[in-house]
């Protein structure tokens, strides 16, 4: 733990990344009357507000130094949480295997880790494991209520749960956990237009690191499709009419898998023994999975959201397929920064190839769960 955060301390020393400098324009607007999502255009769901206030009780002009320190504390958080449940619903050697991959595979982010606010939601997500895991599903769905709020993706979390507490006579106190979750944003919608963040993840198009994007591109690469490297406001998108004829079918394949991986989750769990956290977190990483690996955007940081739930699934069950999200995190750092200026350019062959690669692993990761996941509902149909 100790090593880990030593490798991460070099990058408080960073310049300011656009992100922290919009995460700091959102605070300072808000104090000058300047309300997000009516008088400015934010991006990310209400509670994430909240989240970039709180450097600001540093002062103002130390809010970058602030808001990387506070990811560190967070860090350290998910760190010890780790290595608590590993030990204690695992076996000796299991128990550390949460732990020593997250704490390897994190410092491979170190150059915008600390630069986002992406550790939190990740987590909220963890303690709201542990909570359900510990009999606590009231606070459990308004934990993962609240990450909803933050960052859209424990969304998926919510039908596998609530299906699980069904099984525990605990249904209704998970779901009123998560009503009064969201209950706040309701109240907040008569006053802010908070939705509109949607709008604007909508309008993307095909994010340079996508599967889709990462295919096309090595394609052009090679010779056999024209495509262009283009910078947009939201970010860095592969561009061209092939582009735009791809993208409606990879929202679809996106939706269709994201759709059935929920689905086949909550299935699972009205008919597998689910006890402890490792198996809870290996159910839930099949819908994270496929909606970070079909995505038609895929920032480098959508690693952090993955990474810890993918830790908790490796105290139980086979390791190997869950272990593909190891090297896919390592290998960020060749893709984004990857060599000087060519992020905003357009990524080399051998760049392209790596990030290709990742996102293959990522994908045989999901393959390789599903299967787990089906195979393990077969053999409860036949015991039962």
């Amino acid at each position: 733990m100790v090593l880990s955060s030593l490798a991460l301390l070099p990058a408080l020393d960073s310049s300011v990344h656009s992100d922290v400098a919009l995460y700091q324009s959102v605070t300072e607007d808000l104090l000058a009357g300047k309300l997000p999502y009516r008088d400015r255009v934010l991006a990310y769901p209400p509670y994430a507000v909240p989240v970039f206030l709180l450097p600001r009780l540093f002062g103002g002009n130390s809010y970058p130094c602030a808001f990387m320190w506070l990811v560190l504390a967070a860090d350290w958080l998910l760190k010890l949480g780790l290595f608590a449940l590993g030990s204690k619903h695992s076996t000796k050697f299991r128990s550390f295997l949460p732990l020593v991959c997250y704490c390897v595979a994190i410092p491979f982010l170190r150059f915008f880790f600390l630069q986002r606010y992406d550790i939190w939601p990740s987590l909220i997500c963890v303690l709201a494991l542990w909570l359900f895991c510990a009999g606590r599903p009231a606070l459990s769905g308004l934990c993962l209520a609240i990450g909803a709020g933050v960052k859209v993706y424990p969304l998926l979390f919510l039908p596998p749960l609530l299906v699980l507490a069904a099984r525990q006579g605990n249904a209704r106190r998970f779901f009123l956990g998560a009503t009064a979750g969201f209950m706040p944003m309701v109240v907040l919608s008569f006053v802010l237009p908070w939705w509109r963040f949607a709008e604007f993840q909508g309008a993307r198009g095909l994010q340079c690191e996508s599967l889709y994007a990462s295919l096309l591109w090595l394609a052009h690469l090679a010779g056999l499709a024209q495509a262009k490297w283009g910078s947009v406001e939201a970010g860095i998108e592969v561009q061209g009419p092939l582009a735009a004829a791809i993208l409606p079918w990879a929202r679809l394949i996106w939706a269709t898998t994201v759709l059935f991986s929920v689905a086949l989750a909550s299935w699972a769990a009205a008919r597998c023994e689910t006890r402890s956290i490792g198996q809870v977190a290996r159910l839930l990483l099949i819908p994270l999975l496929a909606f970070i690996a079909f995505n038609h955007i895929l920032s480098p940081q959508y690693m952090i959201w993955i990474f810890p739930v993918a830790a908790l699934a490796m105290s139980t069950g086979k390791v190997w397929p869950v272990f593909l999200i190891v090297p896919a995190t390592m290998l960020t750092p060749i893709i984004f920064p990857a060599l000087p200026g060519h992020y905003g350019t357009g990524l080399l062959l051998p760049e392209t190839l790596v990030l290709v690669v990742r996102n293959l692993l990522l994908v045989m990761a999901w393959a390789l769960l599903v299967r787990e996941l089906l195979q393990a509902v077969r053999r409860a149909r036949w015991t039962s």
